[in-house]
Parts: C-alpha cells; sequence; structure tokens
C-alpha cells in the first residue's frame, strides 16, 4: 500500500504540480492541465478519507476515483461528520461529472472529434474544481484536527470556517 509522503514532500510536490497546470493553461496545453487536475482531485479525495481514518485499501490496490468520491458521499451522510459541511453532495456530483466530461474527451481524442474549446471549459472547471476541493479538504482536515484536541484537552471546537 502507498505511504503518505512527508508534509515538506507534498508541499513541494504540489507546488510544482499547481506552477505546471498554471503553465499548461496559459500555454494551451489542456490536456496536461486536465491530467493535473485529474491527479489532484484523486489526491485530494484520498487525502479526506486518510484524515478521517476511512483509507483502507487492500495492499496493491488501485482506488478509483468513482469510489473515493463514494467514500467520501459516505463520510459526509454521517450527521455529526464534520465532512457533511465541506463535502456536500453539489460538490461531490461536479466531481464525478467533471471526471465523466474529461473521460468523454480523451476517449475522443483519437476520432477527431476533439475541439479546443471542449477542452478549455473541461481544463477550466477542473482547475476550479481542483482548487475548491484543495480548499475544503484542508479546512476538513483542520477540523478534525481541532476536534481531536477538544477530545484531548475536553475544549469545545470553535467553527469558524
Amino acid at each position: 500500500m502507498d505511504q503518505p509522503i512527508a508534509n515538506q514532500k507534498k508541499y513541494e510536490n504540489y507546488r510544482e504540480q499547481m506552477g505546471r497546470l498554471s503553465k499548461a493553461l496559459k500555454e494551451h496545453f489542456y490536456l496536461e492541465a486536465i491530467f493535473i487536475e485529474y491527479a489532484i482531485l484523486e489526491d485530494r479525495l484520498e487525502a479526506v478519507l486518510r484524515h478521517a481514518d476511512h483509507w483502507h485499501p487492500k495492499e496493491g490496490e488501485h482506488v478509483s476515483i468513482d469510489r473515493k468520491v463514494r467514500l467520501v458521499v459516505k463520510l459526509a451522510e454521517e450527521k455529526t461528520n464534520p465532512a457533511r459541511r465541506y463535502f456536500p453532495a453539489a460538490l461531490t456530483d461536479a466531481v464525478l461529472a467533471w471526471k465523466n466530461r474529461r473521460n468523454g474527451l480523451i476517449h475522443a481524442l483519437l476520432k477527431q472529434e476533439l475541439h479546443s474549446e471542449d477542452l478549455l471549459s473541461v481544463a477550466e472547471d477542473g482547475l476550479a474544481l481542483a482548487k475548491q476541493m484543495c480548499s475544503k479538504a484542508t479546512s476538513h482536515r483542520r477540523m478534525l484536527e481541532r476536534m481531536e484536541k477538544q477530545k484531548s484537552t475536553g475544549k469545545g471546537v470553535q467553527e469558524h470556517e
């Protein structure tokens, strides 16, 4: 099973990929942008599950983005789980809809049915979703940390995000 990488390394990877993403969009390399956005979405979904202690794939198992989304949806359905606040159905549905649009474009790639406008639209929507998912995953992680601190100190959690 993949082990989580150190925080500093993760930060450096994200900084590099966000730079590549920005450059890809600026230079009209939409396929590269979409590729990076997909990777970010998968990683952030996995991070949500890891931090909530709901990430338990079998050794060597590939977990699809669909399954990751379903697991996050399941977390968000729990009334007392903070995921409920950060991952509403509108967001998880948007991730799946974007993934389906992306897959459609990938399958059209060699059939000459692909248009730059379609790629641009998917790339722009993917950027917005990736940014939103990064923000929500961070807020969710911080809330879980505050809740854990509350348990250890016996004080209440303040929800300000």
